[in-house]
C-alpha cells in the first residue's frame, strides 16, 4: 500500500511513518518544519526515515506543494500537519493557526477528492471538546473549544464531514488527546 503522511517530521507523523514502513508499506512524507519546535528536533524524527527504502521526504507547505503529484497512487493518506500549541494560537498568530490549520487541510481534502484515495485520516484534537466535564470524554461531548487553536482543529474537522457529505472523501477524525513518548 502507498501512503502519504503529511507532518512526517512530528513526534506522531514519524512514528507513524516507521510503523508504515515495517509494515510493508510504501510512504511519502511531507513536513514544513514551522518554528513551534526546533527543527533540530524535527531533524531527529526523521534520522531514522532518511534514506531507507520505501521512503521518500518532500520538505514543503501543503498550501504550496504540488499535491496531486504527491498523492498520485496514494491509498491511504494521515494528515497529521498542523501548527501546533494552544497557548501560542491567540492574538497576531491567529493567521498562522488558520493558514496550516484550516487552509492547508481545505486544498489537501479539494486535492484527495479528485484522487481514488481509500481513506484520509485527520489528526484532530481534544483542544476542540474546551474544558470538557467528564474525563474520559465520551465522542459524543459537544464541542466548545476555549482556543483559536481548539477553533482551527473543530473547522478542520467540519471541512472533512463537509468534502465526505458533498464529495464522498473517504474521511475521518481522530481527536488525539495529550500526546506523549
Amino acid at each position: 500500500m502507498h501512503c502519504v503522511v503529511t507532518g512526517a517530521a512530528g513526534f506522531i507523523g514519524s512514528h507513524l511513518c516507521e510503523a508504515l514502513l515495517a509494515g510493508g508499506h510504501t510512504v511519502i512524507g511531507i513536513d514544513v518544519f514551522t518554528d513551534y519546535y526546533p527543527r533540530a528536533q524535527k531533524e531527529r524524527n526523521l534520522a531514522g526515515l532518511r534514506g531507507r527504502p520505501g521512503f521518500t521526504f518532500v520538505e514543503g507547505d501543503l498550501r504550496e506543494v504540488d499535491l496531486p503529484r504527491l498523492l498520485e497512487g496514494a491509498e491511504w493518506v494521515f494528515h497529521q500537519a498542523a501548527q501546533a500549541g494552544v497557548r501560542a494560537s491567540w492574538g497576531d498568530y491567529f493567521s498562522t493557526y488558520t493558514a496550516h490549520n484550516v487552509l492547508a487541510t481545505q486544498m489537501l481534502l479539494e486535492a484527495v477528492r479528485k484522487m481514488p484515495v481509500r481513506k484520509l485520516v485527520y489528526a484532530s484534537s481534544s483542544s476542540i471538546y474546551g474544558d470538557a466535564e467528564r474525563a474520559p470524554t465520551p465522542e459524543e461531548t459537544i464541542p466548545q473549544p476555549v482556543s483559536p487553536y481548539g477553533v482551527t482543529k473543530l473547522a478542520a474537522e467540519h471541512l472533512c464531514f463537509a468534502y465526505a457529505r458533498n464529495f464522498d472523501v473517504p474521511a475521518v477524525a481522530l481527536r488525539y488527546f495529550t500526546v506523549y513518548g
